[in-house]
């Protein structure tokens, strides 16, 4: 399946996407439209959407591409025999799900979605070549991968070495700092569908614990927080917290 040619602005949560800014989607999306990918060559790619509240993709599934989220949440996470979780990381509108995708076909982990979205698959061995091909797909996925692997070790850190309260104020700044890379914030919030059950599995807390926290940043008026929207009224407290 190719994608249909149309302009980029036409296409739902493209201008949040990773692959933005660097001629990515020409070659990934729009073959043939603007800039043809090895002359007569497109690069397979299916578009398909999740329900809220979903598993998208299984833990130890084999996956015959790498997804990126067009529009939509979705989070990583690992599953334990006991039914425990730990949620790894939580996945905005325009990354990959995971970019180990681009080295090894199973998942280590389980993709579930926070709200509906959709997302578009692209065929791994294509993709691999057009990284070789073209150096600034290359960076960006480096990049990428690179900024993935940081969240992990921060993850560590958080759960080593952290409070409670720095690994919550850490979870917001992250999650703030990607949306706005992205443009994503308007007047001064972001989307935030993150239930205080995404946060506690995600720090390694109790809901209670969590929910006494945010009150806290409530009242100490460094964060306005609800079901769907995040505004921080002042975040250099909040990077001192999160230190």
């Amino acid at each position: 399946m190719t994608a249909p040619l149309c302009p980029p602005d036409q296409k739902p949560g493209c201008s949040h996407c990773i692959m933005r800014g660097l001629g990515l989607c020409n070659v990934l999306i729009d073959m043939g439209w603007e800039r043809p990918y090895t002359g007569e060559t497109t690069i397979q790619q299916k578009k398909s959407n999740f329900a809220a509240r979903r598993t998208i993709f299984h833990q130890n599934e084999t996956l015959d591409g790498v997804p990126v989220i067009c529009d939509g949440w979705a989070t990583s996470i690992m599953k334990l025999s006991n039914g425990r979780r730990q949620i790894l990381s939580f996945i905005v509108p325009g990354e990959l799900v995971t970019c180990r995708l681009l080295f090894d076909r199973k998942l280590h982990l389980s993709i579930d979605a926070i709200t509906r979205g959709t997302y578009r698959t692209f065929d791994l061995a294509q993709l691999r070549a057009a990284m070789t091909m073209v150096p600034p797909i290359f960076d960006k996925l480096l990049s990428a991968y690179n900024d993935e692997r940081n969240r992990a070790d921060q993850l560590i850190a958080d759960l080593g070495r952290r409070t409670a309260t720095g690994r919550i104020a850490r979870l917001m700044l992250d999650i703030w700092s990607r949306m706005e890379k992205a443009d994503m914030i308007e007047d001064g919030a972001i989307e935030f569908p993150l239930r205080q059950t995404h946060i506690a599995d995600a720090t390694g807390l109790t809901t209670v614990y969590v929910s006494k926290v945010i009150n806290a940043f409530r009242n100490g008026s460094l964060v306005e927080y609800s079901e769907r929207s995040l505004k921080i009224l002042n975040i250099d407290k909040l990077r001192q917290l999160a230190a």
